[in-house]
């Protein structure tokens, strides 16, 4: 059960409505399918992937997505998750903990991690010489590239999950802007050790020009008010606390409603040819 808590905490929260949880629901199945673990665990349980969907669907409809933003998840909610799994599944909870020990394991053997460890006990406290310092850092490319390979399925899992949620934003929608990434549940973070609770999000790319986006919504939200946080950063925001400043409080800023705009990036028009804007939207969940 431990792939559920961590995708429920990028995607979930108690303070969800039905249609929000439907759709964390959408994208927590997305991102276990795009990142493979979908696979993984209906080979591992014996239960075809089509069936493991309804039974995922079946547990959170009993058990809820819980409370995400606490620092620990419930005791209560994860009991109800692995019995109901398990009730819904047919299949026993001890092949369920075994598929969670065999995905952590799977992590753990990390053959460019063991190949670095390897050379590091071979060196030991001597300097390296020039070959190994080269298969030091070749090593070292080879971990960060991965990494960034990894994030950026996670993205693009985020965004396929999100894709036909545009109707759970509350706030107007720049027209033909390309929706990436919605979470549309209230979450937390931390800053600086203060806490916030902050607004659902959703991210979009135009080929509209920052000005244009800027010039609809301040027709469509003639009572947001206009707040720069850079030369080419602006933030329209249904309200700006006295002394506020968007890149020092962050954590406030994304418990207001208001739309963030900057021009789009090179990696930006990868996925968008002829992209000038990326946007964001942050906005109250409906009842």
């Amino acid at each position: 059960m431990k792939i559920l808590t961590v995708l429920l905490v990028l995607t979930g929260s108690a303070l969800a409505n039905p249609a929000q949880q439907e759709q964390q629901i959408n994208m927590m199945l997305t991102m276990m399918e795009r990142m493979g673990e979908l696979e993984r665990i209906s080979q591992c349980v014996g239960v075809s992937q089509d069936r493991l969907k309804r039974v995922y669907r079946q547990t959170f409809a009993e058990c809820g997505m819980g409370d995400m933003m606490s620092d620990e998840p419930s005791p209560a909610h994860q009991a109800c998750l692995e019995s109901s799994i398990v009730e819904h599944s047919g299949v026993a909870q001890e092949r369920w903990e075994a598929c969670d020990r065999d995905g952590d394991t799977e992590q753990q053997d990390d053959p460019l991690m063991a190949e670095l460890d390897a050379l590091s006990d071979r060196i030991g406290d001597r300097d390296p010489t020039a070959a190994e310092q080269q298969q030091m850092d070749q090593l070292i490319e080879r971990m960060q590239q991965r990494g960034v390979a990894e994030m950026q399925q996670m993205v693009d899992a985020m965004i396929a999950g999100s894709q036909g949620s545009e109707s759970l934003i509350t706030l107007p929608l720049y027209p033909e802007a390309e929706l990436l990434i919605n979470i549309p549940a209230q979450s937390e973070m931390e800053i600086d050790e203060q806490r916030y609770e902050t607004l659902p999000g959703a991210s979009f790319i135009t080929k509209a020009s920052p000005a244009q986006v800027l010039a609809y919504y301040r027709q469509q939200l003639p009572t947001f008010q206009m707040h720069r946080s850079g030369s080419d950063t602006v933030a329209l925001m249904q309200n700006i606390p006295p002394g506020f400043d968007y890149n020092r409080n962050m954590g406030q800023a994304f418990s207001i409603p208001h739309i963030y705009i900057q021009p789009a990036s090179d990696k930006d028009r990868l996925r968008l040819a002829g992209a000038q804007t990326l946007f964001f939207v942050y906005y109250q969940p409906a009842d």
